[in-house]
């Protein structure tokens, strides 16, 4: 199942400059912080949810009943920081349903992920207020989003997100109750090789680079109360633990056309290191990257048909695990 919507190139465009300079909204970004920081380092901003109506627990415990199961992730929220996080759903369910689940959820100690809220029509303006924001916020730095999907969490005290990096940016945004979000420089070679970021970058599969203990000390540690976000770089590894009390967050991911050339560019480089190759790393010469993310294009069947292969033989080791 693809989650997630793309954008189509007319509506990114009245995104960009739906709302002008000085515009109030949901989002406080910072201009000069966005220009110095947005994909290069993570930064916090501020934000007008925490007393949204659509974002209370009981608000969002009836989305949950109203969405299709597949759009609802339950576990237990207390599991190890470097658990599989592809697996954890299915892995720490413990036979939770979802009734039980939003029925004693602070007594099983629950955690519970809302893939997609937009797909509700009474999430959807808000879900569409918040790109709008994002996409002019972002317009000067980083034009023209080109997909995007969100996702809500509540979890109870101690409970964690583990280890892992998404294929795009996000904005998480606490609501309500605290976090910690620890990030990783995905620039930095010990967090990222090369050569991990290509086979990341080449599909949409499960795999991702996993944590290493060495890592635990170049984490960037971030206090999350309500009311405040942090902004995650192109495929930042990020870890987050709940705090004290009932948790809402939510999660803004997005690409652009700017990800999508390094995205299509690292795809190549893949299909290089599958030959034996030694591909220059992407982002070191911009017109070699673009010419890489065209050069994708013309391979994209065998790759396609590579992810395929991929997917099967996870399944397969899955299902023998």
């Amino acid at each position: 199942m693809l989650f997630g919507e793309f954008v189509p190139r007319e509506r990114a465009a009245a995104l960009a400059r739906g709302r002008g300079p000085g515009a109030e909204g949901l989002l406080q970004f910072d201009p000069e912080e966005v220009g110095n920081a947005y994909n290069r380092r993570p930064f916090i901003l501020r934000h007008r949810l925490t007393e949204h109506p659509l974002l209370t627990p009981q608000a969002l415990f009836s989305l949950c009943r109203r969405l299709p199961s597949d759009y609802v992730k339950i576990r237990r929220g207390v599991i190890p920081g470097n658990a599989h996080f592809d697996s954890s759903y299915d892995r720490y369910r413990d036979g939770l349903s979802l009734e039980e689940t939003l029925e004693h959820f602070e007594e099983l100690k629950a955690y519970i992920c809302i893939y997609n809220p937009e797909r509700d029509p009474i999430y959807r303006p808000l879900i569409d207020s918040l790109l709008g924001e994002i996409a002019a916020a972002i317009a000067d730095t980083d034009p023209v989003v080109t997909w995007f999907s969100t996702y809500i969490f509540v979890s109870t005290s101690g409970a964690v997100t583990p280890y892992h990096m998404d294929r795009e940016m996000n904005f998480l945004l606490q609501v309500r109750g605290d976090k910690e979000v620890l990030l990783w420089d995905p620039a930095d070679d010990e967090i990222l090789s090369p050569a991990e970021k290509d086979h990341l970058l080449s599909g949409f599969g499960a795999w991702r680079p996993i944590y290493k203990p060495s890592f635990e000390a170049k984490a960037m540690h971030f206090d999350l109360r309500p009311g405040l976000g942090v902004h995650h770089p192109f495929i930042a590894p990020h870890r987050v633990h709940t705090l004290d009390g009932l948790s809402v967050s939510l999660a803004f991911t997005f690409r652009t056309l700017k990800s999508d050339v390094a995205t299509k560019a690292h795809s190549f480089n893949e299909v290089l290191r599958r030959l034996r190759m030694s591909p220059q790393p992407i982002g070191e010469n911009e017109a070699l990257d673009h010419a890489k993310a065209v050069a994708s294009n013309a391979v994209r069947v065998p790759i396609r048909l590579w992810q395929a292969r991929r997917r099967v033989m996870y399944s397969r080791t899955q299902a023998s695990a």
